[in-house]
């Protein structure tokens, strides 16, 4: 399949219009549809003959990867290769010509930008970006809109999510995890100085670059403690109970709680709760989670009882802020017979040989 009919199907998917299976399905027809001479009919036009997408939903699609192709420039960046995409947009690894270094562009889609709740969530995340400087949450360096394209330019970091590693390998060694913890945890409370919530902790927005420093990414969903706002926003997985139910004031506790689920999934290879996304929302407010050690035998207690107190329902019986957790991370990780240092955490995968009580 061509990287444009895969890309179009990738964004279908993402946002709703296809189903996994029908994605599937469209790529086995365009397949046999293909003609001698290689050439095969557009995967949004099957798309349109079979129902899935309205034409305005192809054209869009097709407009939305054609409109940034990897030979384009954008105000004084040169485009080298797309390294990720999600509902918002698309990033790519960039040129800044200026200064002939190499940078990370997330480019909102062209059907977005025509919404204004849209745009302001991607400025927002610059704005929240723009407030931070520490060496484990990913830097911005620049903002704008040229010819109509809403861009954001960030450091690049080669790397791996940490939810990308937990479906490659599954659970991860404690000594591994801890040296991950706390440099998220100082991330957290760098942002809890600047008066930031990040709302949306979890593994794929933890990035491990090869040289092994942790870095907290994505902040579309971060926003100013002072703000006020009812929307249960963040990823159903690892969303506080006072996210999901919607109270007014979120604060730093609630990206605790969701840091405690991280952790739990990165020590047991799977989150707290499983179902789906509406059931496991209800078992944030209303269940207890499994004990980690019921899952992992060879997790330490100290680790398991950190992060039972971060996944408390009632928040006020939550570690209250980010250098409490640093400061409990910090001793653990002292205490390990193991290199300490952060450049022992790479992003290559490790698998743990899973013991069971």
């Amino acid at each position: 399949m061509s990287s444009i009919a895969k890309q179009i199907l990738e964004r279908a998917l993402a946002q709703g219009f296809l189903t996994k299976d029908q994605a599937l399905e469209m790529g086995r027809l365009r397949h046999a549809r293909k003609e001698t001479d290689g050439t095969a009919p557009a995967v949004e036009q099957l798309c349109i003959e079979m129902g899935y997408l309205t034409e305005d939903q192809a054209r869009r699609l097709r407009s939305a990867v054609e409109g940034f192709d990897v030979n384009r420039r954008l105000a004084g960046y040169q485009l080298i290769e797309k390294v990720g995409a999600g509902t918002m947009g698309t990033v790519f690894k960039a040129r800044q010509l200026s200064l002939d270094r190499i940078v990370a562009i997330k480019i909102l889609s062209p059907h977005l930008a025509r919404n204004p709740d849209y745009v302001e969530r991607f400025l927002r995340e610059a704005r929240a970006v723009a407030k931070l400087n520490h060496p484990n949450v990913i830097s911005g360096i620049d903002v704008g809109e040229a010819d109509g394209v809403r861009y954001f330019v960030m450091e690049f970091a080669a790397g791996l999510a940490v939810g990308k590693l937990l479906k490659r390998g599954g659970a991860m060694e404690e000594s591994r995890v801890t040296r991950v913890a706390v440099q998220i945890a100082r991330a957290l409370d760098h942002a809890h100085e600047a008066g930031l919530v990040h709302r949306d902790v979890k593994p794929d927005n933890i990035l491990i670059t090869k040289d092994g420093i942790a870095k907290l990414c994505d902040l579309g969903l971060a926003k100013d403690k002072s703000d006020k706002g009812g929307l249960s926003l963040g990823t159903p997985s690892y969303i506080s109970p006072e996210q999901a139910e919607a109270v007014e004031e979120v604060d730093i506790r609630a990206d605790l709680y969701s840091f405690g689920a991280t952790l739990f999934h990165m020590l047991t290879g799977r989150p707290p709760f499983l179902g789906a996304a509406k059931a496991v929302m209800v078992k944030h407010l209303s269940e207890d989670p499994p004990a980690v050690r019921d899952l992992e035998a060879d997790v330490s207690e100290p680790m398991a009882d950190l992060i039972a107190r971060l996944l408390e329902k009632d928040r006020a019986n939550r570690p209250q802020t980010p250098r409490d957790v640093v400061n409990e991370l910090e001793s653990f990780e002292s205490k390990s017979t193991g290199t300490t240092g952060v450049a022992a955490t790479s992003a290559a995968p490790v698998a743990r040989r899973r013991r069971r009580r």
